[in-house]
């Protein structure tokens, strides 16, 4: 039985179909060839440097010309500091250049600064820009209106023909000088795209301030008491010497006398000791008039008006 579950097996279709193979050892050449080779990586590729810094941007250079403040019931003095103080703001921005209507006026014959100064409207403000080759123009008014002073300009560009920049202050009136702090915010508000130049802060310059409100004492009050006090001065030093000049003589008079024994007139005596005391005192009091004199001046020196601003402002309203 057991021979016939062989023969059984054996002859089986699913064995009988299988070969039956020894295993074969693996070469040895096959067998380095199967060995993983061992690799060196390549060293990793530098990063790509940054993109460049954008550049700053530059800023275009400016011509501008300033026109007078129109004004409404403030003083034609007043408003022209305040255009004053208005062209010396914007020379403070960055690659700007200004020029003021009077500086416009000089180069000019007298027909023309006068169709100059009826000119009021845009078009013909633009005529103006353009005939002066500048790229824009720098207008404003000042108008009080009650206890209140509205003051604003505009920038008008020529390329564009319209206003690029504006700004206006509504102020409290008082002396005038709310005009003078209003200007640097006002160019502030109107050029925010264009920075100072170094080292320069806004704000009027004292000088200016000054023509506003100088000094009351005109210059010729100031020189007339320089002489004045001088000649006293003068007059004080003469007095001393003069007194010294009396005191020897009355001595020499007094020790001869005495040497002498020389009888003398009570009258005599009493000439040269008025002579003595009278130029003492004229001596003490021209130079103590003098010396307050000095004092004065001294303290008078802040209150004139050495510049002649006063005057200088008055012509210039002529």
């Amino acid at each position: 039985m057991l021979s016939a579950l062989v023969i059984a097996l054996a002859l089986h279709p699913a064995l009988a179909s299988r070969p039956v193979s020894k295993a074969k050892a693996p070469k040895p050449a096959e067998t380095a060839a199967a060995a993983p080779v061992a690799t060196v990586d390549p060293p990793p590729a530098p990063p790509p440097p940054p993109p460049p810094a954008p550049e700053a941007p530059t800023l275009r250079s400016l011509r501008l010309a300033v026109y007078e403040l129109k004004t409404d019931g403030v003083d034609e003095r007043t408003t022209k500091i305040v255009t004053d103080a208005l062209v010396a703001e914007l020379r403070k921005l960055q690659r700007v250049s200004v020029v003021s209507m009077d500086e416009i006026k000089a180069m000019l014959d007298h027909e023309a600064s006068k169709q100059l100064t009826g000119c009021s409207d845009e078009s013909c403000l633009a005529e103006i820009a353009d005939s002066l080759g500048v790229d824009g123009l720098v207008i404003g008014s000042i108008a009080r209106i009650g206890d209140e002073t509205v003051i604003g300009i505009k920038r008008l560009d020529q390329r564009s023909a319209g206003v690029v920049g504006s700004a206006t202050q509504r102020l409290k009136t008082t002396d005038g000088s709310e005009l003078l702090a209003a200007v640097g915010p006002l160019v502030q508000g109107s050029f925010a795209d264009i920075p100072l130049r170094p080292g320069l802060t806004r704000g009027v310059d004292d000088a200016i301030a000054l023509r506003l409100h100088p000094p009351p004492v005109p210059t010729w009050i100031y020189w007339t008491d320089v002489v004045g006090t001088g000649v006293v001065l003068a007059a004080g030093v003469g007095a001393v010497v003069l007194n010294r000049v009396v005191v020897a003589d009355h001595d020499q008079f007094v020790a001869a006398t005495v040497d002498t024994q020389t009888p003398v007139r009570g009258s005599d005596v009493r000439a040269k000791q008025d002579a003595v005391v009278g130029t003492a005192v004229a001596s003490w009091v021209l130079l103590g008039t003098g010396v307050l004199g000095g004092v004065s001046l001294a303290a008078l020196i802040p209150f004139t008006d050495f510049n002649d601003l006063a005057g200088k402002d008055a012509r210039g309203a002529e």
